[in-house]
């Protein structure tokens, strides 16, 4: 692994997370939410695909092993779609503002956003993460990776189901509109 794209990769995944942690600090309060073992399971997934996506394994490890040469074109432009992924799931953390929750959540005085990239995308912040781990496996070519990425799948689709029926349930027809005039995910679908 060549240690400057590593360090580069992490890098970028951790400043994501430490403006992620700042931005939550100043949200509103949850009327209802989704229960503790739906979001320890949720938890689970995400640490167990940071973990296959992430960890430096020594070079001895399978899951080290590369699908990628070193330093080729898609290194970088899996860099620069882990940027601009990340960039996106940002643009729309700030169009929700205090209505963002880690957690599944119906926040008091909810709202439904539709500005930024929810014009056209349900889930902006969801379709950001996946490009991002994509990008990143792309950046680092280890078979990890490709495990990384089917498990940010699972999380997400799973978490999309459940957001769409609290949403769905709160917003009712409303919300059933918004759902015919835009998309779950890119590449677009639902």
């Amino acid at each position: 692994m060549q240690p400057e794209i590593y360090w580069t990769t992490l890098g970028i995944w951790v400043v994501w997370d430490l403006y992620w942690s700042y931005s939550a600090r100043k949200v509103k309060d949850a009327a209802s939410k989704e229960p503790a073992a739906s979001r320890a399971f949720h938890l689970t997934l995400l640490a167990s695909a940071y973990f296959l996506l992430l960890l430096p394994f020594s070079p001895q490890n399978p899951l080290s092993t590369r699908f990628l040469p070193p330093l080729g074109p898609l290194t970088f432009f899996g860099l620069g779609l882990q940027l601009l992924s990340l960039g996106l799931a940002v643009w729309a953390r700030r169009a929700l503002g205090r209505n963002w929750s880690g957690r599944v959540t119906i926040k008091e005085d909810h709202e439904l956003v539709t500005h930024g990239p929810y014009r056209w995308l349900r889930h902006p912040i969801y379709t950001g993460a996946i490009f991002a781990a994509i990008g990143s496996t792309l950046a680092l070519g280890r078979v990890s990776g490709l495990l990384a990425i089917p498990l940010f799948m699972l999380l997400f689709t799973r978490k999309i189901r459940i957001e769409e029926r609290f949403l769905s349930q709160h917003f009712g027809e409303r919300y059933a509109e918004y759902r015919r005039h835009t998309y779950a995910l890119v590449p677009p679908i639902w």
